[in-house]
């Protein structure tokens, strides 16, 4: 065998791949045992395989790497380090550094320069790669059977450091090393030289690649399970020291804070023994610490003693994932200490929220009055966020009866940061409200005291609420000329003086909205200035500050969120889903809950797939419920009867018999037109939850989350869906809701403040809602040595009934619709249908009791909030209506559901009539605003779905109608639609605010017209409704909204919501035309009107045909509109329209005749075949999966999920480079084979939908073309064939006739496309 320093010299030193492979291949015989020498054209790949099978047989019991090399070893090999150390880098480097590139560029290998270049020599090169891949494996195996021992771990580090500017061979090295120590951790060896093990780690663990890093803490967890407690701690220090050090990068921190979280986590609680060595943490259950085969009563005491010093300080890094990791590691940390320990981190934690504020525990002052003073500044917003993440953590695991007896201090601190002037810190404080409600849920008085504490001392301005918004308005208005030019903006006469015209100043613009909010907005600040202002009431001071108001609507929201979630789970059992991990880091509830924008159910096709659980679609979900509902408690279903309740029961009964009659009367008043939706009910019932917005995909969050198993002071009477907290909540406040009316009566609705100045109750015999917070607190008595004091704040607590808190939120969120500041007017909108949701649920007298007072015709803020409020109900009404009429077969107590459904149902039908008739008033006023838009929806609403209880449906049909053509008239001036009929004056003015809460233009009038930015606020808001409203319309009327909503095909092309909705209401007035045409009697000509409309509608699709940019499906519907029209009409003008747009549609193309089409399919052909083989090269370079399979990072994270089997075999230098630095990543894509390849990057599986690829497809081009042209030929098939049929004795059909007088250039190619 020749010397290491020749093999080196000669691995170098080769020429080319086939150089490098014989040389390669003359090692392996060399190391391999003599009964395995052969010669290489005895190569029988059947025979190896089997030899194969036979050694790894059993591999699945001991996954141990088979050493191919067992002659020796590679310190014998390799007798010097350097030489070691250089095969080792050789070895790793020339296996995984294909790929390597600099900038995303691959680096050539320099021994395949020498081959030729061809479709032949790319195969070839192929092969040898593929056959240096293969040899360099046996080496890595060879490597990984060896025992640990200095030599190799220093080559190993050697190797690490070479490939500075190598991330895959960084990459592949650490999931090597980690897997050998796996199964080498036991050695002697690997004890010996346990630093060299450390230092070894430490390389993945600190990488500056993220994939890189966590390619190492994934492994970690197997590694340490073999280390003593003494190595571990070394360990551990080592990374605390990296953790403190001031010298370390951001992503050396983030790597050992992921360590250190891996080590806890291999501290699992087991077992229950009788051993004095065990503490007891619940109830007398006993339970131990294992930390692998170790045995232990509480963590080491060098994790106890280190992490507070570690975390806490990291909590206030500028990096967002260092906090998040950190917050991570503590909240392992407290899950394996006692309860103590998690008491002490949250006192400590509050203390350091409580940092400036000059308050300390003892001292009873509270520390949110910190913000009145000048010399407060608040604390840093990272280490605020931080620390507030690890209150969330701990108040998911605390009992609340913990949190009670100092309950008005843990508010003030919660409250302070609720206002603090960062965003980020007050999305993370309302988290902390939300679980403080969620984590008790069968507890009323808790949701009321959090809900009160927040909404109390918010400075209401009823004058606000109630003031025309318009009076100080800058009005926008133009007249229509018969020349069709606009006349200059004028002002009413209560507008202001600042008149401009439509190409005015943007600036102006700007400082007259401004003018505008503040004077209608009142006198609010930041948070910052509160101490410059000064106020009779200090308590109502905060509420000047706009961060403290929008701190509220960010916990209205999730509370809310979680509240309608778990009334719905209660209210519909058999959607409860099966269990999953419950995520409380995040401080939004987007994933249980998307848009709540209300949109109206079309029967479109049902949606197959959902986004969540895997692509599990929501049929298989409901399919597999029988089975989860068998395994729900009988307690959570039924509660004993309580005898003294039996007068009520039987009262109960009764009005479940009227329930029921009236569910049966309904079924009998449905309009004509509900056979129709019945057909799609089955459709949507598989997809939705009968509640107040849609729910597209499942919930992910387990039911128990959301409906508690135990029933708190329920009375024993009440059934399943009363478990719900607002059921609970509803029957606690049962002689409370007459408050409601008084305090409405009193024109305010102000809610008191928790605590009272004078003491309230006698605690010998206190109320309800005080022995609740009683109940939780003294709860803890059993976990505790001794009584528990009660807390003295508890005299003097003073809960207000939720119907006037819910009131009270609700009239605060629809005060900040009209603020000056936009966050606040974001957060209005988010919230309002969310809270007037949850009031449906509770009570909907709060809301027909709102509506009937400021639901008026004036354009008040009020009015605008109370008409998106019942906008919302209606929505929720009508789906409702489709469950009372056909319950579903999964609903568990159908009799219950409906009696709830139709409590909702039936306040909207009690008082649609009188709504609608403010709707109208408000609809007809000169000015069109937002508020206009909003009763629209009303009216078309209740024309559509409640057409039995409006008397004045036809008055509302030609209301909508004309609003739409008034609209339209104006935005279009010059259109042919817009010219006014015969015998009919020019129409209104056009009147909108340019400024103000109700303004529904965005954009000065140099960029958008006004009235195209009115239209475009209409139709983004209602066009789902269009095709529904029109089948109830006269088909005279409708016919007029028929080239209208054609030209908005092409005028809203980029919007393809909207471009659906125009085509599915355009289609409903044909169907429509049809109907009225068969029966007309015979003679009878179609009406002038509608004749003019369809020649209208003709030249509206000879425009849309000429955009390219509409899909080739969207001009499909178009023409079948075409060839429908066609039948209804007489005449043929319209064919000479319909070839010329088809021909130019054609030459925008570039597809004027098939050669083309034929010249450009064999150029793709050619390129195909030219570039078929470069797959093989590629296919080279890729690296097959590891060893064994990704271990996850966490055995506690269930939601981490691991990327399917055939992501593993991307180019990893491009995974790598997606995977690297922070959230700002690119998303990189490269092509292989017949497949796309995109990055590892967390939003890869959210985007594989996005079609924005740099990759031009001459293919995709190609196919779009020969398909509009197949599409024409059609077309024009059926349109000939149509005309044939038409009588012409002797002459020519009139199509032909119309073909023969059209252009050239048009005749021919429609000749074409005949042909």
């Amino acid at each position: 065998m020749e010397s290491s320093s020749d093999l080196l010299q000669k691995l170098k030193l080769s020429a080319n791949l086939s150089d490098e492979v014989v040389n390669l291949e003359t090692l392996q015989l060399d190391l391999k045992p003599s009964n395995h020498h052969q010669q290489r054209h005895d190569y029988d790949p059947d025979e190896e395989w089997l030899s194969m099978a036979v050694e790894n047989l059993g591999d699945d019991d001991d996954d141990e790497v088979v050493n191919p090399f067992p002659k020796m070893i590679p310190n014998q090999l390799f007798t010097g380090q350097d030489d070691l150390n250089q095969f080792t880098c050789y070895v790793f480097m020339r296996r995984f550094g294909w790929s390597e590139g600099i900038n995303g560029e691959t680096v050539q290998d320099e021994r395949s320069v020498t081959l030729q270049k061809g479709k032949l020599a790319m195969e070839k090169e192929a092969q040898y790669k593929a056959r240096v891949n293969e040899l360099l494996d046996e080496f890595i195996k060879w490597y990984l059977s060896q025992p640990v021992s200095q030599p190799l771990l220093q080559s190993l580090r050697h190797t690490f450091k070479e490939a500075i500017n190598k991330p895959v061979v960084r990459n592949q090295t650490v999931v090597h090393v980690m897997e050998w120590l796996r199964h080498r951790i036991g050695d002697r060896g690997a004890h010996q030289h346990i630093e060299e093990v450390y230092q070894l780690m430490l390389c993945g663990l600190t990488d500056i690649w993220s994939a890189i890093r966590n390619a190492a803490v994934s492994r970690l967890a197997h590694v340490i399970d073999g280390f003593s407690l003494s190595e571990l701690q070394v360990f551990f220090m080592s990374l605390a020291q990296i953790c403190q050090s001031k010298e370390s990068t951001w992503q050396s921190i983030e790597g050992a804070l992921m360590a250190i979280t891996g080590i806890l986590k291999r501290f699992q609680w087991t077992g229950k023994l009788a051993s004095s060595s065990v503490y007891d943490v619940s109830g007398g259950t006993q339970f131990i610490l294992k930390f692998g085969k170790q045995e232990l009563s509480q963590l080491p005491e060098f994790l106890t003693s280190h992490m507070h010093t570690i975390v806490y300080p990291l909590l206030a890094h500028r990096q967002l994932s260092i906090r998040e990791n950190a917050t991570k590691a503590f909240s392992a940390f407290l899950s394996r200490c006692e309860v103590k320990e998690a008491l002490t981190s949250f006192t400590e934690a509050l203390t350091r929220l409580r940092h400036g504020t000059g308050v300390s525990a003892d001292q009873s002052s509270l520390p949110h009055l910190a913000v009145l003073r000048k010399d407060y500044r608040f604390l840093n917003a990272y280490e605020a966020e931080g620390l507030l993440g690890v209150c969330v953590y701990l108040i998911k695991h605390i009992s609340p009866g913990f949190l009670l007896p100092n309950w008005p201090e843990y508010f003030s601190i919660f409250n302070l940061y609720l206002m603090h002037p960062a965003s980020t810190v007050r999305q993370a404080t309302s988290a902390v409200f939300k679980y403080l409600v969620a984590k008790d849920s069968n507890n009323p008085s808790m949701l009321k005291l959090v809900l009160q504490a927040l909404c109390a001392d918010w400075d209401m301005n009823f004058d606000l609420l109630t003031r025309d918004t318009t009076a100080k308005s800058t009005i926008y208005s133009s007249d229509l000329h018969s020349n069709g030019s606009e006349s200059n903006p004028t002002s009413r006469s209560q507008a202001t003086d600042a008149t401009r015209s439509t190409a005015g100043s943007d600036m102006e613009l700007r400082q007259q909205r401004k003018r505008h909010l503040s004077a209608s907005g009142g006198k609010y600040c930041s948070v910052t200035s509160l101490c410059a202002l000064e106020d009779d009431s200090t308590d109502s001071l905060f509420s000047k500050a706009w961060e403290w108001r929008e701190g509220r609507l960010l916990a209205y929201e999730l509370i809310v969120k979680f509240l309608i979630i778990n009334h719905i789970h209660y209210l519909f059992p058999s959607y409860a889903l099966p269990p999953s991990k419950f995520d409380g880091t995040v401080s939004t509830d987007d994933s249980l809950t998307p848009s709540h924008q209300s949109r109206m159910v079309i029967a479109h096709k049902p949606v197959q797939k959902s986004v969540s659980h895997g692509g599990t679609t929501l049929r298989q979900m409901m399919s597999s419920q029988g089975a989860l509902r068998k395994t729900m408690s009988q307690d959570e279903a039924l509660v004993e009867q309580d005898e003294s309740n039996k007068k009520e029961r039987s009262g109960s009964d009764h009005d479940l018999q009227e329930t029921t009659m009236k569910v049966n009367e309904m079924k009998g008043l449905t309009r004509s037109g509900s056979d129709r939706r019945k057909r799609t009910i089955e459709e949507r019932r598989s997809r939705t939850l009968a509640e107040g917005h849609m729910y597209n995909r499942p919930i992910p969050k387990h039911y128990s989350y959301y409906a508690n198993s135990s029933h708190g002071n329920l009375s024993k009477k009440q059934n399943c869906i009363a478990s719900s907290l607002l059921e609970q909540t509803r029957y606690m406040d049962k002689d409370l809701n007459k408050l409601f009316t008084v305090c409405e009566s009193k024109q305010s609705m102000c809610v008191k403040s928790v605590i009272s100045r004078n003491p309230l109750h006698d605690m010998n015999s206190p109320p309800q809602d005080v022995i609740a917070l009683l109940n939780a607190i003294k709860a803890l008595e059993k976990k505790s040595s001794g009584c528990t004091q009660l807390p003295n704040w508890l005299q003097y607590l003073d809960l207000d009934s939720m119907s006037n808190i819910l009131c009270q939120m609700l009239l605060q969120t629809i005060g900040c619709l009209g603020d000056t500041r936009w966050e606040l007017r974001r957060m209005g909108h988010q919230a309002l249908p969310l809270i007037t949701e949850c009031i449906r649920w509770y009570d909907m007298a709060v809301l027909t009791t709102l509506w009937d007072k400021y639901f008026t015709p004036e354009a008040t803020l009020a009015s605008y909030g109370c008409a998106l409020s019942l906008r919302f109900s209606i929505h929720h009404a009508t789906k409702l209506d489709h469950f009372l009429q056909q319950p579903p077969a999964s609903w568990k107590d159908p009799e219950s559901c409906q009696r709830i459904s139709l409590s909702i149902v039936d306040a909207i039908r009690g008082g649609i009539q009188r709504w609608c008739a403010v709707a109208k008033q408000l609809v007809q006023r000169p000015i069109i605003d937002k508020l206009s838009v909003v009763a629209l929806e009303i009216l078309m609403l209740a024309n559509s779905f409640f057409s039995q209880l409006v008397t004045e449906m036809a008055t509302y049909e030609r209301i909508v109608l004309e609003c739409f053509q008034h609209i339209f008239c104006h935005a279009y001036p010059d259109h042919s639609i817009s010219k006014p009929p015969k015998g009919r004056d020019n129409l209104r003015a056009f009147q909108t605010p340019t400024n103000g809460c109700l303004n529904c233009c965005l954009k000065p009038a140099s960029v958008n017209p006004y009235p195209q930015q009115v239209e475009k606020k209409l139709l983004t808001e209602i066009h789902s409704l269009i095709p529904v409203f029109i089948k109830s319309c006269q088909v005279d009327s409708a016919a007029a909204l028929l080239p209208i909503l054609v030209h908005h095909v092409k005028e809203y092309s980029t919007d393809e919501a909207i471009v659906r909705s125009m085509l599915d209401g355009g289609a409903s007035i044909v169907q429509s035309l049809i109907e009225d045409s068969m029966s007309r009697p015979a003679g009878v000509k179609c009406a002038s009107s509608i004749v003019d409309n369809i020649q209208l509608t003709f030249q509206e699709i000879t425009l849309v045909l000429q955009d390219k940019t509409l899909e080739v499906s969207t001009i499909r519907q178009v023409l079948d509109m075409f060839l429908t029209l066609s039948h209804l009409t007489e005449g043929t003008e319209h064919l000479q329209l319909v070839f010329c747009a088809v021909s130019q549609r054609l030459e925008l193309n570039g597809s004027t005749s098939s050669h083309f089409i034929n010249m450009k399919k064999g150029s793709v052909e050619e390129e195909d075949s030219a570039f078929g083989s470069s797959h093989l090269a590629f296919r080279s370079n890729d690296i097959p999966a590891s060893p064994v399979d990704d271990l996850r990072i966490s055995d506690e994270d269930e939601d981490d999920r691991e990327p399917p089997a055939h992501s593993q075999m991307l180019s990893e230098s491009v995974a790598l480079n997606a995977s690297s630095g922070s959230s700002n990543t690119p998303r990189l894509s490269v092509s292989g084979g017949e497949r796309e390849i995109r990055a590892l990057t967390p939003t890869a599986a959210a985007d594989e939908d996005d079609s924005g690829s740099d990759w031009d497809s001459w293919d995709e081009e190609e196919e779009d073309q020969t398909m509009t042209c197949s599409m024409f030929a059609e077309f024009m098939k059926k349109l000939k064939a149509q005309y044939s049929q038409v009588e012409h004795p002797g002459g020519p059909s009139p199509f032909q006739v119309e073909l023969s007088n059209s252009r050239d250039r048009d005749r021919k190619l429609i000749t074409s496309l005949l042909n």
